[in-house]
Protein backbone atom coordinates (compact mmCIF):
# COMPACT_ATOMS: atom_id res chain seq x y z
CA UNK A 1 0.00 0.00 0.00
CA UNK A 2 2.74 2.54 -1.01
CA UNK A 3 0.96 3.65 -4.11
CA UNK A 4 -1.43 6.78 -3.83
CA UNK A 5 -4.01 4.93 -5.63
CA UNK A 6 -4.13 2.84 -2.23
CA UNK A 7 -3.84 5.42 0.43
CA UNK A 8 -6.29 6.48 2.55
CA UNK A 9 -8.73 9.40 1.04
CA UNK A 10 -11.14 11.97 2.07
CA UNK A 11 -14.65 12.12 0.10
CA UNK A 12 -17.34 14.81 0.05
CA UNK A 13 -20.70 14.19 1.34
CA UNK A 14 -22.34 15.26 -1.76
CA UNK A 15 -20.92 12.66 -4.42
CA UNK A 16 -23.55 10.49 -3.13
CA UNK A 17 -27.05 10.23 -3.86
CA UNK A 18 -28.46 8.95 -0.37
CA UNK A 19 -30.85 6.35 0.60
CA UNK A 20 -32.22 6.22 4.41
CA UNK A 21 -34.04 3.72 6.19
CA UNK A 22 -37.79 2.53 5.01
CA UNK A 23 -38.96 2.82 8.76
CA UNK A 24 -40.65 -0.36 8.11
CA UNK A 25 -40.40 -3.53 10.38
CA UNK A 26 -40.52 -6.71 8.92
CA UNK A 27 -42.23 -10.39 9.76
CA UNK A 28 -42.08 -11.34 12.71
CA UNK A 29 -41.91 -7.95 14.30
CA UNK A 30 -44.26 -5.95 12.07
CA UNK A 31 -46.50 -6.51 8.91
CA UNK A 32 -44.13 -5.71 6.16
CA UNK A 33 -42.86 -9.20 4.01
CA UNK A 34 -39.00 -9.01 3.23
CA UNK A 35 -40.53 -9.16 -0.56
CA UNK A 36 -42.69 -5.92 -0.03
CA UNK A 37 -39.65 -3.70 1.58
CA UNK A 38 -37.43 -5.01 -1.31
CA UNK A 39 -40.17 -3.35 -3.13
CA UNK A 40 -40.15 -0.58 -1.37
CA UNK A 41 -36.66 0.31 -1.68
CA UNK A 42 -37.18 -0.06 -5.83
CA UNK A 43 -39.22 2.70 -5.95
CA UNK A 44 -37.39 4.67 -3.58
CA UNK A 45 -33.84 4.34 -5.74
CA UNK A 46 -36.70 5.53 -8.77
CA UNK A 47 -38.03 8.85 -6.73
CA UNK A 48 -34.19 9.98 -5.58
CA UNK A 49 -32.65 9.19 -8.99
CA UNK A 50 -29.73 6.69 -7.57
CA UNK A 51 -29.95 4.99 -11.12
CA UNK A 52 -28.41 7.70 -12.70
CA UNK A 53 -26.14 7.90 -9.42
CA UNK A 54 -22.28 8.05 -9.20
CA UNK A 55 -22.20 6.39 -6.03
CA UNK A 56 -25.05 5.14 -3.39
CA UNK A 57 -24.74 5.96 -0.15
CA UNK A 58 -27.12 3.58 2.36
CA UNK A 59 -27.12 6.31 5.01
CA UNK A 60 -28.52 5.51 8.71
CA UNK A 61 -29.90 1.82 8.45
CA UNK A 62 -30.44 0.30 11.54
CA UNK A 63 -31.94 -2.80 10.60
CA UNK A 64 -30.43 -5.89 9.16
CA UNK A 65 -33.81 -6.02 7.12
CA UNK A 66 -33.29 -2.91 5.80
CA UNK A 67 -29.55 -3.37 4.67
CA UNK A 68 -30.20 -6.27 3.03
CA UNK A 69 -33.56 -5.37 1.04
CA UNK A 70 -31.74 -2.39 0.24
CA UNK A 71 -28.25 -3.72 -1.11
CA UNK A 72 -30.35 -5.95 -2.87
CA UNK A 73 -31.86 -3.57 -4.76
CA UNK A 74 -29.10 -0.73 -5.40
CA UNK A 75 -26.93 -2.91 -7.26
CA UNK A 76 -29.28 -3.68 -10.01
CA UNK A 77 -28.47 -0.87 -11.09
CA UNK A 78 -24.71 -1.25 -11.23
CA UNK A 79 -23.95 2.03 -8.67
CA UNK A 80 -21.07 2.00 -6.05
CA UNK A 81 -22.57 1.25 -3.16
CA UNK A 82 -21.36 2.51 0.33
CA UNK A 83 -22.72 1.46 3.93
CA UNK A 84 -22.92 4.17 6.79
CA UNK A 85 -24.37 3.20 10.02
CA UNK A 86 -24.58 5.69 13.06
CA UNK A 87 -22.87 3.77 16.09
CA UNK A 88 -23.44 4.19 19.72
CA UNK A 89 -20.19 3.29 21.94
CA UNK A 90 -20.90 -0.23 21.53
CA UNK A 91 -21.45 -0.07 17.96
CA UNK A 92 -24.94 -1.00 18.06
CA UNK A 93 -27.09 1.18 15.81
CA UNK A 94 -30.72 2.33 17.53
CA UNK A 95 -32.48 -0.75 16.52
CA UNK A 96 -29.34 -2.71 18.05
CA UNK A 97 -27.79 -4.19 14.79
CA UNK A 98 -23.86 -4.60 15.61
CA UNK A 99 -21.48 -3.15 13.33
CA UNK A 100 -19.48 -6.17 12.62
CA UNK A 101 -22.11 -8.10 11.59
CA UNK A 102 -23.53 -5.75 9.03
CA UNK A 103 -20.07 -5.37 7.92
CA UNK A 104 -20.42 -8.79 7.06
CA UNK A 105 -23.54 -9.05 5.32
CA UNK A 106 -23.04 -5.70 3.16
CA UNK A 107 -19.50 -6.84 1.78
CA UNK A 108 -20.88 -10.05 1.27
CA UNK A 109 -23.77 -8.88 -1.05
CA UNK A 110 -21.67 -6.72 -2.76
CA UNK A 111 -21.27 -3.06 -1.17
CA UNK A 112 -18.20 -1.25 -1.81
CA UNK A 113 -17.25 0.44 1.27
CA UNK A 114 -18.52 -0.10 4.74
CA UNK A 115 -18.15 2.98 7.40
CA UNK A 116 -19.46 3.90 11.08
CA UNK A 117 -20.83 8.05 12.05
CA UNK A 118 -20.33 9.09 15.70
CA UNK A 119 -20.01 12.37 17.35
CA UNK A 120 -17.46 10.77 19.51
CA UNK A 121 -13.95 10.23 17.96
CA UNK A 122 -12.86 7.53 20.21
CA UNK A 123 -15.84 5.20 19.44
CA UNK A 124 -14.69 5.66 15.95
CA UNK A 125 -11.46 5.28 16.86
CA UNK A 126 -11.89 2.06 18.72
CA UNK A 127 -14.64 1.16 16.09
CA UNK A 128 -12.40 0.63 13.37
CA UNK A 129 -9.86 -1.07 15.52
CA UNK A 130 -13.06 -3.97 16.07
CA UNK A 131 -14.03 -3.89 12.64
CA UNK A 132 -11.14 -3.72 10.30
CA UNK A 133 -9.73 -6.94 11.05
CA UNK A 134 -13.15 -8.41 9.10
CA UNK A 135 -13.25 -6.45 5.99
CA UNK A 136 -12.80 -7.22 2.56
CA UNK A 137 -13.75 -3.98 1.60
CA UNK A 138 -12.96 -0.39 2.43
CA UNK A 139 -13.25 0.85 6.23
CA UNK A 140 -15.09 4.49 6.18
CA UNK A 141 -15.50 7.18 8.97
CA UNK A 142 -17.78 10.36 9.36
CA UNK A 143 -17.29 12.31 12.41
CA UNK A 144 -20.18 14.29 13.08
CA UNK A 145 -19.28 17.87 12.27
CA UNK A 146 -16.82 17.09 10.32
CA UNK A 147 -13.53 17.62 11.96
CA UNK A 148 -11.04 15.81 13.54
CA UNK A 149 -7.47 17.00 15.18
CA UNK A 150 -3.84 15.76 13.69
CA UNK A 151 -4.18 13.34 16.73
CA UNK A 152 -7.52 11.79 15.78
CA UNK A 153 -6.58 12.07 11.93
CA UNK A 154 -3.53 9.59 13.04
CA UNK A 155 -5.13 7.26 15.31
CA UNK A 156 -8.03 6.91 13.09
CA UNK A 157 -5.21 6.25 10.37
CA UNK A 158 -3.03 3.89 12.73
CA UNK A 159 -6.86 2.19 13.25
CA UNK A 160 -6.65 1.08 9.80
CA UNK A 161 -9.37 3.80 8.03
CA UNK A 162 -9.68 4.33 4.12
CA UNK A 163 -11.83 6.46 3.65
CA UNK A 164 -12.79 9.69 5.34
CA UNK A 165 -16.42 11.33 4.70
CA UNK A 166 -17.76 14.48 4.92
CA UNK A 167 -14.41 16.02 6.42
CA UNK A 168 -14.70 20.23 6.54
CA UNK A 169 -11.84 21.57 3.43
CA UNK A 170 -9.59 22.63 6.48
CA UNK A 171 -9.71 19.29 8.22
CA UNK A 172 -9.43 17.71 4.54
CA UNK A 173 -6.52 19.56 3.92
CA UNK A 174 -4.63 19.18 6.99
CA UNK A 175 -5.62 14.92 6.19
CA UNK A 176 -3.74 15.16 3.20
CA UNK A 177 -1.01 16.26 4.42
CA UNK A 178 -0.57 14.32 6.88
CA UNK A 179 -0.58 10.53 4.43
CA UNK A 180 1.59 12.97 1.83
CA UNK A 181 4.47 12.79 4.17
CA UNK A 182 7.16 10.10 3.86
CA UNK A 183 6.16 9.00 7.42
CA UNK A 184 3.11 8.43 6.42
CA UNK A 185 3.25 3.95 6.10
CA UNK A 186 -0.10 1.70 6.01
CA UNK A 187 -1.25 -0.08 9.21
CA UNK A 188 -0.45 -4.07 9.26
CA UNK A 189 -3.68 -5.48 10.17
CA UNK A 190 -4.29 -8.60 11.46
CA UNK A 191 -7.05 -9.93 9.05
CA UNK A 192 -9.68 -12.92 10.38
CA UNK A 193 -9.24 -15.95 8.14
CA UNK A 194 -12.08 -17.72 9.71
CA UNK A 195 -15.22 -18.48 7.94
CA UNK A 196 -17.65 -14.91 8.31
CA UNK A 197 -21.26 -15.21 9.50
CA UNK A 198 -23.71 -13.32 11.02
CA UNK A 199 -27.57 -12.90 12.22
CA UNK A 200 -29.47 -9.88 13.29
CA UNK A 201 -27.74 -9.30 16.44
CA UNK A 202 -24.21 -10.91 16.55
CA UNK A 203 -21.66 -11.98 14.18
CA UNK A 204 -20.12 -15.35 14.05
CA UNK A 205 -16.49 -16.84 13.55
CA UNK A 206 -15.78 -19.98 12.50
CA UNK A 207 -13.13 -22.61 11.91
CA UNK A 208 -13.40 -25.46 9.33
CA UNK A 209 -11.60 -27.87 11.62
CA UNK A 210 -13.34 -27.10 14.69
CA UNK A 211 -17.00 -26.31 13.93
CA UNK A 212 -19.76 -28.71 15.24
CA UNK A 213 -23.07 -28.90 13.03
CA UNK A 214 -26.28 -29.87 14.93
CA UNK A 215 -28.78 -32.39 13.84
CA UNK A 216 -30.93 -31.42 11.37
CA UNK A 217 -33.63 -29.45 12.68
CA UNK A 218 -37.66 -29.77 11.08
CA UNK A 219 -39.00 -26.59 10.26
CA UNK A 220 -42.62 -25.81 11.31
CA UNK A 221 -44.88 -22.81 12.38
CA UNK A 222 -44.06 -23.35 16.23
CA UNK A 223 -40.24 -24.25 16.19
CA UNK A 224 -38.91 -21.68 17.76
CA UNK A 225 -38.88 -23.45 21.00
CA UNK A 226 -37.10 -26.39 19.08
CA UNK A 227 -34.03 -23.88 18.09
CA UNK A 228 -33.85 -22.50 21.83
CA UNK A 229 -33.28 -25.81 23.16
CA UNK A 230 -30.55 -26.79 20.61
CA UNK A 231 -28.99 -23.37 21.38
CA UNK A 232 -29.18 -23.68 25.13
CA UNK A 233 -28.44 -27.18 24.96
CA UNK A 234 -24.38 -26.42 23.85
CA UNK A 235 -22.13 -28.40 21.74
CA UNK A 236 -22.72 -26.65 18.97
CA UNK A 237 -21.45 -24.23 16.96
CA UNK A 238 -23.92 -23.88 13.68
CA UNK A 239 -27.79 -24.83 13.52
CA UNK A 240 -28.39 -26.90 10.42
CA UNK A 241 -31.92 -26.40 9.28
CA UNK A 242 -33.71 -28.62 6.57
CA UNK A 243 -35.73 -27.05 4.06
CA UNK A 244 -37.66 -29.37 1.93
CA UNK A 245 -40.26 -27.11 1.01
CA UNK A 246 -41.22 -23.41 0.31
CA UNK A 247 -43.23 -23.78 3.42
CA UNK A 248 -40.37 -24.95 5.65
CA UNK A 249 -38.46 -21.68 4.33
CA UNK A 250 -40.92 -19.29 5.87
CA UNK A 251 -41.82 -21.56 8.78
CA UNK A 252 -38.44 -20.58 9.57
CA UNK A 253 -37.91 -17.06 8.39
CA UNK A 254 -40.63 -16.52 10.93
CA UNK A 255 -38.75 -17.85 13.98
CA UNK A 256 -34.95 -17.14 12.99
CA UNK A 257 -35.14 -14.50 15.86
CA UNK A 258 -35.27 -16.86 18.39
CA UNK A 259 -31.77 -18.38 17.19
CA UNK A 260 -29.10 -17.79 18.82
CA UNK A 261 -26.03 -19.28 16.54
CA UNK A 262 -25.55 -19.28 12.94
CA UNK A 263 -27.43 -21.33 10.31
CA UNK A 264 -26.79 -23.95 7.89
CA UNK A 265 -29.66 -24.36 5.44
CA UNK A 266 -29.72 -28.12 4.13
CA UNK A 267 -32.23 -29.44 1.52
CA UNK A 268 -32.77 -30.37 -1.89
CA UNK A 269 -35.20 -28.27 -3.37
CA UNK A 270 -33.51 -25.52 -5.30
CA UNK A 271 -36.68 -23.15 -5.06
CA UNK A 272 -37.31 -23.85 -0.99
CA UNK A 273 -33.23 -23.07 -0.86
CA UNK A 274 -33.52 -20.01 -2.62
CA UNK A 275 -36.39 -18.76 -0.81
CA UNK A 276 -34.76 -19.70 2.75
CA UNK A 277 -31.39 -17.48 2.09
CA UNK A 278 -33.17 -14.80 0.77
CA UNK A 279 -35.17 -14.63 3.62
CA UNK A 280 -32.61 -15.35 6.52
CA UNK A 281 -31.69 -11.69 8.12
CA UNK A 282 -27.92 -12.48 8.04
CA UNK A 283 -25.28 -14.55 6.21
CA UNK A 284 -26.11 -18.48 6.58
CA UNK A 285 -23.91 -21.81 5.56
CA UNK A 286 -25.54 -23.73 2.55
CA UNK A 287 -24.78 -27.41 3.11
CA UNK A 288 -22.74 -28.42 -0.13
CA UNK A 289 -23.93 -31.65 -0.47
CA UNK A 290 -27.05 -30.85 -1.31
CA UNK A 291 -28.56 -32.32 -4.46
CA UNK A 292 -29.22 -28.74 -5.85
CA UNK A 293 -27.65 -28.36 -9.28
CA UNK A 294 -24.08 -26.81 -8.34
CA UNK A 295 -24.07 -24.07 -10.58
CA UNK A 296 -27.50 -23.33 -9.20
CA UNK A 297 -26.20 -24.16 -5.64
CA UNK A 298 -23.39 -21.60 -6.15
CA UNK A 299 -25.63 -18.80 -8.25
CA UNK A 300 -28.08 -18.89 -5.15
CA UNK A 301 -25.02 -18.31 -2.76
CA UNK A 302 -23.54 -16.10 -4.50
CA UNK A 303 -26.80 -13.74 -5.00
CA UNK A 304 -27.37 -13.94 -1.05
CA UNK A 305 -24.11 -13.73 -0.07
CA UNK A 306 -24.08 -17.21 1.75
CA UNK A 307 -21.31 -19.62 2.48
CA UNK A 308 -21.15 -23.32 0.64
CA UNK A 309 -20.03 -25.57 3.03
Amino acid sequence: MTDDCLRPISIKNDVFTVIGPSGEMTIPYGETSFTVLKEIYKTRIKETGAVNAAAIMLDGISLMSDLRAAILECRKIGSPIYVMLNVDGELLTENEMPADAALIVAQSLGAICFGISSDDTRTLIDGVHRIKPCSQIPIAVRPVGGTLTDDELKELLKAGTDVFIGLTDECAARFQNIISTEGYAPPEIDYIDSVMLAGERSAFFLEHDTTEISEPIECNAGMGEDLIAVCEAGGYDVLKIQINSPDDALDFADNAHMATLPVMFSGDDEIAMKLAVMLYQGRALIDGTSLIDPDELKNTAGKYGAVIY
